[in-house]
């Protein structure tokens, strides 16, 4: 299946269902200044890189594969050339005599690494679990292949964003556009990780957008959110609510319990997760028109 390379979204999509409500996407491009990241098309601003990979799309639109750079692009970054860079080893700590140094300027601190986070022995991981090292996207197979040593290529350090320059504080290479900085290779060779020892992030509630239109028999409700978790997410019917629990990004939690306006039938009424939204279709007892989706707005 062909792969959305829109800003923000990244699905895999079918041609057929690729329809205007199916891509939710960003317009516009990185924006990062003053420690916060954000896109030029919509407000939201966070600190670190991983929040800002999950700000959700602001437009919604068609999926489209269509390329970002022409091959002929004279401003394109040689990303190959990074393909095989280390880090530079730490120097080795000197043994000579002390000096005296009174008066002198002491050199800044430079702060030690944080220690490589590592999956516990005997850690239970899901078939098809992706690595949570940055600029890895490995997926487990087994425990003899997805943990052999050096399998997994991937960053260290954290995101650096400086005068228009894209990188990492753990290598060299630098771009200056935003998709090539998410090409740069990883510069350190180790095991996957997917599942850690460090605590899990706290679970955010959050609110969804959602929608909603009818026709003669039904009623369809649109609730926006991108990486449904399917297993962990549920919808339930009864002859005058919907409850909606969604579990979606990373680790974000929507609830909700809807009181329809009007009747329906929960046996045939149904929901399809999609790859931007959960879609409801809500069976009417009768086919009058609703004037509003919920009893509350009416």
């Amino acid at each position: 299946m062909p792969k959305c390379t829109r800003n923000g979204c990244g699905q895999e999509y079918e041609d057929v269902a690729n329809d205007q409500m199916a891509c939710q996407y960003h317009p516009g491009l990185p924006e990062f200044h003053e420690g916060l990241k954000g896109w030029t098309c919509c407000k939201t601003r966070v600190h670190s890189f991983d929040d800002f990979m999950e700000i959700g799309g602001c437009m919604l639109g068609s999926h489209s594969s269509a390329p970002k750079h022409k091959d002929d692009d004279p401003f394109k970054a040689d990303l190959t050339k990074y393909d095989d860079v280390l880090p530079t080893p730490a120097p080795a700590p000197s043994t000579a005599t002390p000096v005296d140094t009174v008066g002198a300027v002491p050199e800044p601190r430079v702060a030690e690494p944080e220690p490589i986070d590592e999956d516990p022995v005997g850690a239970v991981i899901a078939p098809g679990a992706a690595c949570k090292r940055n600029g890895c996207q490995g997926l487990y197979e087994s425990e003899g292949v997805s943990h052999a040593p050096e399998k997994c290529r991937f960053h260290p350090g954290t995101a650096l964003f400086h005068e228009g320059n894209k990188g990492w504080t753990c290598c060299k290479p630098r771009a200056t556009d935003f998709d090539e900085f998410l090409r740069i290779k990883g510069c350190t060779l180790g095991r996957h990780l997917f599942v850690g020892t460090k605590p899990e992030k706290k679970v955010q509630v959050d609110k969804c957008r959602r929608d909603y239109y009818q026709m003669g028999s039904s009623v369809i409700v649109s609730i926006y959110a991108k990486k449904i978790d399917r297993e962990a997410s549920s919808v339930e019917f009864t002859p005058d609510t919907i409850k909606v629990h969604l579990v979606h990004g990373d680790g974000k939690v929507y609830d909700d319990k809807i009181i329809l306006s009007a009747s329906i039938v929960p046996k045939d009424s149904s929901f399809e997760y999609l790859s931007t939204k959960v879609e409801i279709k809500l069976a009417k007892s009768s086919p009058a028109a609703w004037a509003v989706l919920e009893r509350d707005a009416a």
